[in-house]
């Protein structure tokens, strides 16, 4: 990970140095990757079907005065099964990407990062919804809980 150029981060809600490194890295002309939702989250926990997501990507996007880029990645849950592995094995993996959501210039504060939050979590919703209906995706092409994946009928 440290050649990725990745940072840790607590989950918690306290880690103001992770704040502050993403901060930096936007002022230096730098991309920095978040994932919203703080971890592996499916079905109704999932950012994809309306579930809350943490709230600092917005914050970020407030304090730095930089646009968040909203981006889905899905099919992943194909990676969990070891036969798709193997050597000249290809799965499919779909990601949609949004346009930039930039920070309301005329807000400031918890208004500002409500605002962003809000059109975040819409974008991620629209694309995802895109996806699924540009690439006719099933069910078994969403994300899924650890349960979901261990069902027989469940084969990505």
């Amino acid at each position: 990970m440290d050649w990725l150029c990745a940072f840790k981060v607590r989950r918690d809600g306290t880690d103001r140095t992770g704040i502050r490194t993403a901060l930096r890295r936007l002022e230096a002309g730098r991309v920095v990757g978040v994932f919203p939702e703080g971890g592996i989250r499916a079905g109704k926990g999932s950012v994809l079907n309306g579930a809350p997501m943490w709230p600092g990507v917005s914050a970020i996007c407030v304090m730095a005065g930089k646009p968040i880029v909203p981006s889905v990645i899905l099919g992943t849950d194909r990676l969990y099964r070891k036969r798709n592995w193997f050597s000249f094995r290809r799965v499919p993996v779909w990601i949609g990407i949004g346009e930039p959501i930039f920070p309301g210039a005329d807000t400031s504060g918890t208004a500002a990062r409500e605002s962003v939050q809000t059109s975040l979590a819409s974008a991620f919703v629209a694309i995802k919804e895109k996806l699924v209906s540009e690439f006719k995706l099933s069910p078994n092409d969403l994300p899924a809980t650890p349960q979901g994946r261990k069902r027989e009928n469940y084969l990505p």
